[in-house]
């Protein structure tokens, strides 16, 4: 059957549905937006009469004093009105809802009568509470209510600077998205007291200033199940067409009371979403007939693409034409929507995210760009890389929140996958080893290439740490200290002790000092260096710094003998010979201060002093070369003592001091510094 004839089918059998309906008449004068009321029947006018059983609130009975004292009018409708009053009994201000003056007839008595029931029997705080049910002096019901303030919802929708939305911080979306949580949460507790509704609609919801929410006008309202008391209609006894037509389910339309259910107010739950997201009632049309045949049709409606498909897939279901296919409770409707909420704020910190996203490539780019030149602007360098790391934070944390607030958002997964793999890489490169593990760990899909090249990184960090760790083992100044300065102290003693031997022995005539004496001491100098050599081999060849001590002293031995052979063959005078020794001995000291330790610079000094003596008072040369030593090396034992390495320096660093010299290192294996 083609969609026309199916169309025309509907078509006629609303007409005929009009017609034994007599919806004609019954709509003569009504509004689309208004409630259309089911007509009074026997049972409605019967229970009519029990306002004459209630008691009277507003006059007093046997001497007793009244119960309420009437007040002001604060709001009418069309047959009802609301006025201000003061319960005498508690000193509490109250609403008291009556008839207006000529319209107590039977069918609004009962709808006051059954909005009174039907809310005293529930009690729930999106309900108004209901004190008490009366007469006044007339004889007409008057309903005992709490008094609150507030605003119709309709009102709220129809004006988006109304002053409770412009006063709240929320978007409008939201704020009417949570007042309609609290519509479902009003009505899951009527449907689990067997209560429909039948009327929900901006109309029939307060909105008060704190944040209440009232779900109001329960005048159609039907029970489901029958309790025996009579008090209330049945839902499968309402086979007359009741409610408001711009938002009436399919269902309610034929007039069916056996088809009612609680998924019949899920439809005006949605009807309700439908008019926050749209500004307007489900169905409109020219004429209320035509309202009603698109409520009976029940169309699908077509969404603005701009509209989340999540919320149009929640408004299709609650309104869906069949009731099997809808929200089974108010309750599943309300999850639906708090879960919708819930991965809106998802998709906003994605937005957030994204937006700091473009900080972040843009960072990312420059301190690249920055760092592959060859002598980069250093201010500059370190604000992008500054920038860079705080875009990529604030990035990363609105998409963790994202993600915290809906695990399953794809969009916000895959975004934190192409925020944290190109971070990794630059960490990587930069040698952080550590933050980049951690950010490796947080991946939602692992990377082989970016886990291969982590690894590749420790290994060749370990390998640099181990390299640095023994460049550190070879210049450590504490390794052989003690023995060091205990050699220099030996020295002094010797190379002091024999020059003023041989000078005693010469100036007294015993021993003259010969050329071949003086190259044979010089043997007494090696047996000396070999001797310690062996003696302290475990800590003098534990560190390159110490083995180049021993290999300075073995300079200046070797050098002192070739000059004393030269000085032999030449037959040069034996002050100078001395002269020469001095100057040897202080250029070997003055190399090993400007290489290993500044301090070395004054013994250095104190040979060349000697030298000069030497040789402008040859006669003293011998006690000058006594003293030149015991100064000499006193001084070089004192720089090597164990509490003082202030000023060693690595050789490979020119007498450059351990601090400064072990940063240096340091930031030359800059990737070591991850496993250090």
């Amino acid at each position: 059957m083609g969609a026309g004839a199916h169309k025309l089918n509907r078509r006629e059998a609303f007409a005929t549905l009009w017609a034994a309906q007599d919806l004609a008449a019954r709509t003569a004068q009504l509004e689309p937006r208004a409630t259309l009321l089911p007509p009074p029947s026997t049972e409605d006018l019967a229970l009519a009469l029990r306002v004459a059983s209630l008691p009277r609130l507003t006059q007093p009975a046997n001497d007793a004093p009244p119960e309420l004292a009437l007040g002001a009018t604060i709001g009418e409708g069309g047959m009802g009105v609301v006025r201000a009053a003061r319960q005498l009994a508690l000193g509490r201000e109250v609403a008291v809802k009556s008839l207006r003056t000529g319209q107590a007839t039977p069918d609004a008595i009962r709808k006051l009568l059954h909005e009174a029931l039907i809310t005293g029997s529930l009690e729930h705080p999106d309900i108004i509470p209901v004190y008490a049910l009366g007469q006044n002096e007339d004889g007409a019901p008057m309903l005992v209510m709490k008094r609150v303030e507030g605003t119709a919802w309709s009102a709220v929708l129809r004006d988006p600077q109304h002053p409770l939305l412009r006063d709240d911080p929320r978007e409008p979306l939201i704020w009417h998205l949570e007042v309609l949580l609290r519509v479902c949460h009003a009505m899951a507790y009527a449907h689990g007291k067997g209560i429909l509704h039948r009327d929900l609609k901006p109309d029939n919801v307060m909105v008060g200033r704190y944040g209440e929410v009232y779900v109001l006008d329960w005048g159609i309202a039907v029970a489901l199940a029958d309790d025996r008391s009579g008090a209330l209609p049945l839902a499968r006894d309402a086979n007359l067409v009741a409610g408001t037509p711009s938002c009436m389910a399919p269902e309610m339309v034929e007039g069916d009371g056996a088809q009612l259910s609680v998924r019949s107010d899920v439809f005006l739950l949605g009807a309700l979403l439908h008019h926050i997201v749209t500004g307007q009632p489900r169905f409109v049309g020219a004429s209320v007939y035509e309202v009603l045949f698109a409520a009976f049709e029940c169309a699908p409606f077509a969404y603005e693409d701009a509209l989340p498909h999540e919320l149009q897939a929640i408004l299709h279901k609650a309104m869906a034409r069949d009731p099997a296919a809808r929200y089974a409770s108010a309750g599943e409707l309300r999850l639906a929507l708090a879960t919708f909420l819930q991965h809106r704020q998802s998709m906003r910190l994605l937005a957030a995210a994204r937006e700091r996203r473009r900080d972040f490539d843009d960072n990312l780019a420059l301190a690249q760009t920055l760092r592959a030149m060859t002598e980069p602007p250093a201010a500059a360098l370190e604000q992008a890389e500054t920038q860079l790391a705080a875009a990529f934070a604030e990035g990363r944390l609105a998409l963790r929140e994202a993600l915290r607030s809906w695990p399953e958002n794809a969009q916000a997964v895959a975004e934190l996958q192409s925020l944290l793999e190109p971070y990794i890489a630059w960490q990587l490169a930069d040698g952080d080893l550590r933050a980049a593990a951690a950010h490796l760990a947080e991946l939602p899909q692992p990377s082989p290439a970016l886990a291969q090249q982590l690894e590749d990184g420790k290994r060749l960090a370990a390998a640099r740490a181990q390299k640095l760790a023994k460049l550190e083992a070879d210049f450590d100044p504490r390794i052989g200290a003690r023995t060091r300065s205990f050699l220099a102290l030996a020295l002094a003693v010797i190379w002091s002790v024999l020059p003023l031997t041989v000078d005693y022995l010469s100036k007294t005539g015993k021993m003259a000092p010969t050329h071949g004496g003086h190259v044979a001491t010089t043997g007494i100098f090696a047996a000396f260096m070999i001797f310690a050599a062996v003696w302290a081999r475990e800590s003098l060849f534990r560190s390159k710094l110490n083995r180049s001590v021993i290999a300075s002293g073995m300079v200046a031995v070797i050098g002192t003998f070739i000059s004393r052979c030269f000085a032999w063959y030449f037959a040069m005078p034996f002050g100078a010979t001395v002269c020469f020794d001095l100057v040897i001995i202080g250029v070997v000291v003055a190399m090993m201060a400007a290489t290993q330790w500044r301090r070395l610079f004054v013994p250095a000094a104190v040979y060349f002093v000697g030298a000069i003596i030497a040789a402008v008072r040859p006669f003293w040369a011998l006690e000058a070369v006594a003293v030149a030593n015991v100064v000499a090396m006193s001084l070089v034992a004192f720089a090597w003592r164990p509490t003082d390495y202030d000023e060693c320096a690595l050789v490979m660093t020119a007498a450059m001091p351990v601090p400064e010299a072990l940063a240096r290192s340091k930031a030359h294996f800059r990737h070591g510094d991850a496993v250090l």
